[in-house]
């Protein structure tokens, strides 16, 4: 069976939700993914594909110092590891899945000759983000998809460098004072010290959650299933 980083990444935020929609095909609330995040993704993409040929240094790389180049990967691979369909693939360890997620991209770290994980993100946020030290339980998802995207190449036996990155880009440019049919963005660096270990302890659960006659609990944080359950007790309360 295959597994995408996004179906693994449901069954943790909540148990209960991934079941309906694995064993029944009941669908929680979603929204539509936003276009001009997808455009910005694929600027991005164009422009260090051009660098990838030639084998330069992205201006971002020089403005940290880092010693970075877009990874000389084969064209038909890259586009294989970015579709969302196909992706990066590989077999679990511990269970029966086979594990697959749609990169944005690869870089090469020069100086260790190790490959760098990374992941585009498209945002307007008055400060800088930071998802390493933020509370929100939203971006914990953002540092489990670095890691899932990393443990996938070192399952292909990539080299794979400890630290991921997002590349973001923010729409906060505070010297812009009208729109004009233009948005600047401010493109920053974030690193995030990568993990492994807890990933195919959660397969094994998530595996065992499939196996059951009936629903796990929701997750905590879950908002479909708060939601849910205050229009319970709401109507509870008024018969």
């Amino acid at each position: 069976m295959r597994l995408s980083r996004s179906r693994w990444e449901n069954f943790i935020r909540c148990p209960f939700c991934f079941y309906l929609k694995e064993k029944h095909n009941i669908d929680p609330p979603s929204t539509p993914r936003f276009n001009i995040n997808m455009r910005v993704d694929s600027l991005l993409k164009e422009e260090f594909d051009r660098l990838r040929e030639s084998q330069q240094p992205h201006p971002i790389f020089k403005k940290y110092k880092l010693n970075f180049v877009p990874y000389n990967l084969d064209s038909k691979k890259l586009s294989d590891y970015r579709n969302n369909k196909r992706g990066i693939e590989a077999k679990s360890k511990k269970t029966n899945f086979t594990l697959f997620g749609a990169l944005d991209d690869l870089w090469l770290n020069k100086d260790t000759d190790e490959i760098v994980v990374l992941d585009y993100k498209a945002t307007s946020n008055k400060n800088d983000p930071d998802y390493v030290n933020s509370s929100a339980v939203y971006y914990k998802s953002y540092l489990r998809q670095l890691d899932f995207y990393s443990y996938l190449l070192k399952l292909n036996n990539y080299k794979v460098f400890k630290t991921g990155y997002w590349l973001i880009c923010n729409a906060k440019d505070e010297n812009q004072k009208s729109f004009e049919g233009k948005l600047s963005f401010k493109i920053t660096l974030l690193p995030y010290n990568l993990k492994t270990d807890y990933i195919e302890d959660i397969l094994v659960d998530l595996e065992k959650c499939l196996q059951l006659k009936e629903p796990p609990p929701s997750g905590k944080y879950c908002s479909n299933c708060i939601w849910q359950e205050q229009v319970h007790q709401f109507k509870k309360n008024k018969i």
